[in-house]
């Protein structure tokens, strides 16, 4: 009878045999920034770093990180100051706020502007390991106590996943589970949820639409699933996506979120613009 391994054992192996995995690899494919082709010194190159796929030159300062002065509702990014509400959400009744608070692990420019579209759009995968990273850090920074009761990837319409074979903003946090078990060395009390919500409209895309062109694209395009009903009301929900930009699209989600019961809406997204 052959031994049955145990699952420990063989990511033990797995992990003891990498590096040797990766010189191999970095030996026949040399590395090349990602934005400008340059042949790149692989060193000690953390594939967990954006200096892992980005020359020097492209890097340029690094990626900005997302900290305050912020608007504490939307996450607008201020220059100076403190944090305090930003001029569109104090034109804004609280009372039809449906997101009670947005928050990012970096600002969309510079490097992260070149960044997310390669990974969106031209399926370079290799940018989850360093994104998944820093936005496991803005998880443990703004939404540990409480915890939210389900983490939620907003959900590409079925056509949208053909085309482009993955769904960005799982991707994200596909590993979040793993991260938060080696963390804290215990299971998390929530789950990564793609069943609940559905993207049910095919809508065009959001680039180069305003604000209420982009609140009228999105309209009814999403639906909790019937099965999932119960798993919603009231309870504590983060959204997860790739960018916020005017919001439109995580709004339209969490409108449908809270017609279904959910207690709060959250949301987290890599890049805040």
């Amino acid at each position: 009878m052959l031994p049955v391994f145990k699952k420990s054992f063989v990511r033990s192996v797995s992990r003891r045999f990498q590096p040797v995995s990766d010189l191999v690899q970095t030996l026949l494919f040399p590395p090349r920034c990602l934005k400008c082709g340059t042949y790149m010194d692989s060193g000690t190159a953390d594939p967990s770093a954006f200096s892992a796929y980005f020359c020097k030159s492209c890097l340029g300062s690094g990626p900005r990180p997302f900290e305050p002065p912020f608007c504490p509702w939307c996450g607008h990014v201020f220059d100076q100051g403190e944090n305090h509400l930003c001029e569109a959400c104090l034109k804004k009744n609280p009372r039809f706020r449906r997101i009670s608070r947005v928050r990012a692990s970096l600002v969309y420019s510079g490097v992260v502007k070149e960044a997310v579209p390669l990974f969106k759009y031209q399926s370079r995968l290799s940018l989850a390991r360093p994104f998944e990273r820093v936005l496991f850090r803005a998880f443990e920074t703004y939404f540990m106590e409480p915890e939210p009761d389900l983490v939620l990837p907003v959900p590409l319409h079925v056509r949208r996943l053909r085309q482009r074979g993955f769904n960005q903003a799982y991707f994200l946090v596909r590993h979040f589970p793993d991260l938060y078990f080696r963390k804290f060395h215990r299971n998390p009390s929530w789950q990564v949820d793609i069943a609940s919500l559905k993207r049910v409209v095919h809508t065009r895309p959001q680039t180069g639409l305003d604000e209420k062109s982009r609140r009228k694209n999105l309209r009814n395009a999403f639906q909790v699933s019937p099965k999932a009903q119960s798993r919603i009301k009231k309870a504590r929900v983060l959204l997860i996506d790739d960018v916020f930009t005017t919001g439109s699209t995580c709004r339209e989600a969490a409108r449908v979120l809270f017609r279904h019961g959910a207690d709060r809406v959250d949301v987290l997204v890599l890049a805040r613009a």
